[in-house]
């Protein structure tokens, strides 16, 4: 069955291919990024100019990084926090990434909008785009009603508890999907980062609509190629 990361096929691959040149230090050239159709080709190339990555030693990265998150959860160490700790226990997930990130200096799965918070800021966006728009063309009723709505949309938006990233239930899952966007980080701090893989499936998963695990080589970065393969 072919899947995709469903990424816009020019901007999206782009900044994939972008993050993935920053974090391990390299280029891409043209040649390579265009034959990079699904996540394995791009894995191929991550490999031929990253040899003596996955033999790196030092600490456990995923140790250090389960360390910070549970010293910005329990400061004092009194609550006993474990890899099975469920997060839900510690509030509104959109607050609770917010601080853990302040805390740790790290970067975290993206904790996301529920439907009503989506709705906000669909409300917002929106109504300042038709604000200003019919303010240019002097209507100025129809500007004053369009930034009511957008003042609107705040309501929802600031009342959305948010919904944790999919698959992230503990401070484990937590961890797991934490410790590979920080390898740089990490590497830096003595520690042994995550496997190349690891990091490219948690940087995909950032940047399409796929969970880590649902991520293969066979995987396609964006539909239009996987339409091309279909159709071949």
């Amino acid at each position: 069955m072919l899947t995709t990361l469903d990424l816009d096929p020019e901007w999206g691959a782009i900044d994939l291919i972008e993050e993935v040149e920053t974090l391990f230090s390299f280029t891409i050239t043209k040649d390579e990024a265009e034959r990079c159709a699904t996540i394995g080709d791009l894995y191929a190339v991550l490999c031929a100019h990253t040899p003596g990555w996955d033999t790196q030693g030092g600490k456990c990265g995923s140790s250090m990084t389960f360390y910070r998150i549970r010293r910005s959860l329990d400061p004092d160490r009194s609550q006993g926090v474990s890899p099975g700790t469920t997060l839900t226990v510690y509030g509104r997930p959109l607050d609770l990434f917010k601080r853990i990130g302040r805390d740790t200096g790290l970067r975290l799965p993206s904790a996301r909008l529920t439907p009503v918070g989506m709705v906000g800021g669909f409300l917002l966006t929106g109504g300042l785009l038709a604000a200003v728009v019919t303010l240019l063309i002097g209507q100025w009723l129809f500007s004053c009603v369009a930034f009511g709505i957008a003042m609107f949309g705040i309501l929802p938006m600031w009342a959305d508890r948010g919904r944790l990233p999919a698959g992230v239930e503990t401070v484990g899952d937590l961890v797991r999907r934490t410790a590979p966007l920080n390898a740089r980080q990490l590497q830096a701090d003595g520690g042994r980062p995550s496997d190349r893989w690891a990091i490219l499936v948690s940087l995909a998963s950032e940047h399409g609509s796929l969970m880590p695990d649902e991520i293969a080589p066979e995987t396609f970065l964006h539909r239009k190629s996987m339409e091309l393969a279909a159709a071949a």
